[in-house]
């Protein structure tokens, strides 16, 4: 037993050998293998390199070669329009026939100082003076009376004027009342405001007019811009335009 107890311990001792060390030849030969595999990486990106940027360079020739191609293309385009005289463009005179009597070129009508305005509700043409300066229109009116139509207020009045034989009675829708401040008084003047039809012309309309006492006043009847907006033009150098309407003119 003690003899098989040193023949184990005698093993367990025993050591395995270790290589020998590398040679300095041997770490220089593995460094030159190294630095040639960096040298033949390096070539070949540098290689890669160059062969993009000649592509690159040929794709950019290919494209400045295409754009100067289509300036030259316009610009002899541009060289051709300024050398060729625009054709004469000839406008038949049938296109240009003047604007009917009594209106613009844009189809308004035009009107003078004074003009000759048919009321319906009294079957004749009365005188108007014309008045861009004054914002509604008025009539000449008196004995003025507010009555019950049908559950709506109406307004009875006479028109008369100096120079008429007759006073007219005429009864018309009342619209609302205003107020008028006259200049040479303090005190207010409450007016009612009525809806006739009128006619000037061609034009047929329904109108607001403001009754007042006009006998002072030149003319029985004032149009004013309300009247006149987007339907007329104004030249103050002329008057009656229009034609005096008559009775057998009105529809």
């Amino acid at each position: 037993m003690l003899s098989m107890a040193g023949l184990t311990g005698c093993a367990s001792i025993e050591k395995v050998p270790s290589p020998p060390p590398a040679t300095l030849d041997e770490i220089k030969a593995e460094l030159s293998l190294t630095a040639n595999q960096l040298q033949n990486a390096a070539d070949l990106r540098h290689n890669q390199y160059n062969r993009q940027q000649a592509e690159l360079a040929e794709q950019l020739n290919a494209d400045f070669k295409y754009i100067y191609e289509a300036l030259s293309k316009l610009d002899t385009k541009i060289k051709g329009l300024q050398d060729t005289a625009p054709a004469p463009i000839i406008i038949s005179d049938d296109k240009c026939l003047p604007p009917p009597q009594g209106q613009t070129a844009d189809g308004k009508l035009l009107v003078g100082e004074t003009e000759w305005l048919w009321l319906d509700a009294a079957g004749q043409a009365f005188q108007a003076r014309v008045d861009t300066g004054a914002t509604t229109s008025s009539l000449s009116a008196a004995d003025i009376t507010i009555f019950e139509r049908d559950g709506k207020d109406w307004a009875r009045f006479f028109m008369s004027h100096q120079g008429m034989d007759d006073r007219i009675q005429i009864e018309a829708p009342l619209v609302r009342h205003v107020r008028i401040k006259q200049a040479s008084a303090e005190d207010v003047d409450r007016r009612p405001v009525v809806r006739l039809s009128v006619r000037l012309g061609d034009m047929q309309e329904k109108a607001q007019f403001t009754l007042a006492d006009r006998n002072h006043m030149t003319f029985p009847v004032l149009l004013g811009r309300d009247f006149l907006k987007d339907i007329a033009v104004v030249d103050v150098g002329r008057k009656h335009i229009q034609p005096k309407p008559r009775l057998k003119d009105v529809p």
